[in-house]
This record gives structure tokens, C-alpha cells and sequence, in this order.
């Protein structure tokens, strides 16, 4: 279970450094800046818990 949640968490922190990268090249005018905003917010809320979790 340990392993798994670790793989998560590389996963989780990659997709956000991922999304946020994706986030700043976007231009403001573009609404997929939104959509890029709320996917950074929900894989930020994923690696909270995953980071929370004592295994």
C-alpha cells in the first residue's frame, strides 16, 4: 500500500508541476486558463491528502 501511494504522490506532484507550467504559457483571454486553473487546484487538493496520510 505504501508503494502505491507513493506512486501516487510522484504522479500527483508531477501533474501539477505539469499544470502549472501549462498555466503560465497560456494567454489570459483564453478560457482553458480557467480550466487549467481548477485541474491545478483538484491535483493540489490530491497531493494534500496523499501527503496527509500516515502510512
Amino acid at each position: 500500500m505504501k508503494e502505491e501511494i507513493e506512486v501516487l504522490r510522484g504522479l500527483a506532484e508531477k501533474a501539477l508541476k505539469e499544470l502549472d507550467e501549462a498555466y503560465k504559457r497560456i494567454p489570459d483571454v483564453d478560457n482553458g486558463k480557467a480550466y487549467l486553473f481548477r485541474g491545478k487546484e483538484r491535483v493540489r487538493l490530491m497531493l494534500k491528502i496523499l501527503n496527509d496520510m500516515e502510512v
